[in-house]
């Protein structure tokens, strides 16, 4: 297979597009330089709010901008477009009917990868916007996974971690995080899912423990999958 160019819809929020940015060269089996995979990446953290705009606390759309890029992106002939934001995937139809390049959907990637591992329930760490629209569970669903969700009181510390610590650049507690995981897994979670790219900063900064899957090593898995060749140490992506 020829090496393909990988188009990024960057900047929701910037810290995770270059961690993104980070895991796909880390994932690509490349020996050399021009191995690795071509990629074009607007970062444009100027976009409105995703979860904003989902909950009704803004009317500012992001899509409008979001499929400018994708535009762009097209006209840059990538051959593949990847989007480092999961609230962002609520979108993903509108966006894909948008461009006639492939556009890579983390969540449904994820429910593949969960599906093949035999897992059939897991818990959801994600932005207020991704829980409130079912995001996972729409999709999860096909696959006879079920999901389950924080508390009110543990949900506010999740979106504590995302907006007051990671998006504000500010160190994260991770006595939140544990008490969270915690929750999730003694309401019979096999595996958390990190939902959020911003929690993916949490997991390269911090021991998250085992039994947890990033969600940005699923959407970077695709893109090498897809435009290169994986590193094979990277087939498995459960936290052990």
């Amino acid at each position: 297979m020829g090496m393909k160019r990988l188009g990024i819809i960057g900047g929701l929020g910037p810290m995770a597009t270059a961690y993104f940015m980070r895991r796909i060269i880390e994932m690509t089996d490349a020996a050399t330089d021009q191995d690795n995979i071509e990629m074009v990446i607007y970062n444009v953290p100027s976009i409105p709010d995703r979860t904003g705009y989902i909950l009704g606390k803004s009317k500012k759309s992001p899509l409008p901008k979001i499929v400018e890029l994708a535009n762009k992106l097209e006209r840059d002939n990538v051959d593949y477009i990847a989007m480092p934001c999961i609230t962002a995937h609520y979108f993903h139809d509108q966006i894909a009917d948008a461009v006639f390049v492939p556009v890579s959907n983390g969540i449904k990637e994820t429910a593949a990868y969960l599906s093949a591992e035999g897992i059939s329930k897991v818990g959801i760490m994600a932005t207020d916007g991704t829980a409130s629209m079912h995001l996972f569970d729409s999709v999860l669903k096909d696959y006879d996974i079920t999901c389950v969700y924080p508390d009110v009181e543990c949900q506010k510390l999740v979106m504590s971690i995302i907006y007051d610590d990671v998006k504000a650049g500010k160190p994260v507690d991770m006595k939140e995080f544990e008490l969270v995981k915690s929750q999730l897994l003694e309401a019979g979670a096999e595996v958390i899912i990190l939902g959020c790219t911003e929690l993916s900063i949490v997991k390269r900064d911090h021991d998250v423990g085992e039994k947890v899957l990033d969600i940005i090593d699923v959407l970077a898995q695709d893109c090498v999958k897809k435009c290169a060749k994986l590193r094979p140490e990277f087939d498995n992506l459960i936290t052990k």
